[in-house]
């Protein structure tokens, strides 16, 4: 007879695959409405603090891929989610340490010291990016990862200097080739493609293709 404490494991495992698949359902939900909130031009989701639709598109895809990753690479469902959860945040926040640091680094040498507020800030985005460290070893930076590393400092310089962070404020320490108006919102666009080729930066690391390929084999076994 089966035991009771193996009926429990059965239906936490059966339980935790559908908050697996559900997690893949809600990812795939976000990721739609995101890109037709972007095609629309409805570009701030004011419903949820005026976030973008590029970060809930990035965090959706980011989520995913991580997850699957994760799992596997050896952890349980539950790990797995939890961790693709910690992993796509901190996508976002080192978007915020980049962010706050460029605006840090012009309020230092215009107006130093820091404030202990933005020390404090710092801190505590250190630690969001921090459970990076548990998933290094199924990371890899391979040279796609250089190289969008790479294009996504290009972007960010191009959009510092052309008129960061959007537009003009006084005291602005970097030069700025901006300097009356942004007709065409190049520099929205240069923002929003330095956050898209991070979230790409962040996927080269989960090495998606094998990814891919493993979850395809893993198919083709199950029908063979």
């Amino acid at each position: 007879m089966t035991s009771l404490a193996e009926t429990q494991r059965t239906a936490l495992g059966i339980l935790s695959q559908w908050i697996v698949l559900g997690s893949y359902g809600a990812s795939l939900l976000v990721f739609v409405a995101s890109l037709v909130l972007t095609l629309e031009g409805q570009i701030w989701v004011v419903q949820i603090g005026s976030v973008s639709s590029i970060s809930l598109a990035s965090i959706s895809v980011i989520y995913a891929v991580s997850q699957y990753r994760f799992m596997s690479g050896g952890y349980s469902k539950a790990e797995s989610i939890v961790l693709g959860a910690l992993f796509a945040n901190a996508f976002l926040q080192c978007y915020e340490v980049a962010y706050g640091l460029t605006w840090a680094l012009s309020a230092l040498i215009a107006d130093p010291p820091l404030t202990g507020t933005e020390v404090r800030t710092f801190l505590l985005w250190l630690v969001m990016i921090s459970p990076i460290i548990l998933v290094r070893k199924n990371l890899r930076f391979a040279r796609a990862s250089a190289a969008l590393l790479s294009a996504t400092a290009v972007v960010w310089v191009a959009w510092i200097l052309y008129g960061f962070p959007q537009y003009y404020l006084s005291g602005y320490f970097f030069p700025q080739v901006l300097k009356t108006s942004d007709p065409y919102h190049l520099s929205l666009w240069l923002n929003f493609g330095s956050k898209a080729l991070l979230a790409a930066f962040f996927l080269s690391l989960l090495e998606p293709s094998s990814a891919f390929k493993a979850a395809l084999f893993r198919l083709m076994s199950k029908k063979a």
